[in-house]
Formats: structure tokens, C-alpha cells, sequence
């Protein structure tokens, strides 16, 4: 294994970590005490890490069916264009 592929494939761990992380704020919404909203955010940062690193694995194990996972900017822009069709896409219904 080379460098760039495990930049990549920890590259995509931490970004699905990071996103599962964002489950603390239903957490926050639904329950009062600070252990279960942790509970929550500890939860989805697991799933988050979990599916992740299944992904690479799986990619590792089938290189031709499984798709590498992109590095930390490329994964970035393809977040910022998904948002972006989004909100211009939410904005529409208001005008």
C-alpha cells in the first residue's frame, strides 16, 4: 500500500466520523441530561468511523468494485457542490 491510498482511506474514516458527529444535535433537541446527548454524539461519530473504515475495506478487498474514496479536498468540493444544490434548490421554494 502506498501513501496516497492510506491518506484516502483515513481521509474518508475522518470525514464519516465528523459527520456522524452532527447526531449530539438531535441528541441535544431530544434529551435533557449531558450523558445521553454524549451518548448520541458518541454513537454517530462510532457509525460514522465504523461505515468508513468498511469502506475502505471493502475497497482494499474489491479494487474493481469498490470505488477508492477521494482525498480530503476532493472530498471537500464534492460536499461544498452537494450543499450548494441544496440551499439553491431550498431557496426556490421560497421565491
Amino acid at each position: 500500500m502506498d501513501e496516497n491510498r492510506v491518506e484516502s482511506l483515513l481521509t474518508n474514516v475522518a470525514v464519516k466520523a465528523a459527520l456522524g458527529s452532527l447526531a449530539i444535535i438531535p441528541g441535544c433537541i431530544v434529551f435533557r441530561g449531558k450523558g445521553l446527548r454524549c451518548l448520541c454524539g458518541g454513537l454517530g461519530i462510532g457509525f460514522g468511523a465504523g461505515f468508513g473504515w468498511a469502506q475502505g475495506d471493502l475497497h482494499l478487498r474489491h479494487p474493481d468494485l469498490v470505488p477508492m474514496p477521494q482525498s480530503f479536498s476532493k472530498e471537500m468540493e464534492r460536499l461544498k457542490a452537494s450543499m450548494t444544490a441544496t440551499l439553491s434548490r431550498y431557496t426556490t421554494w421560497f421565491s
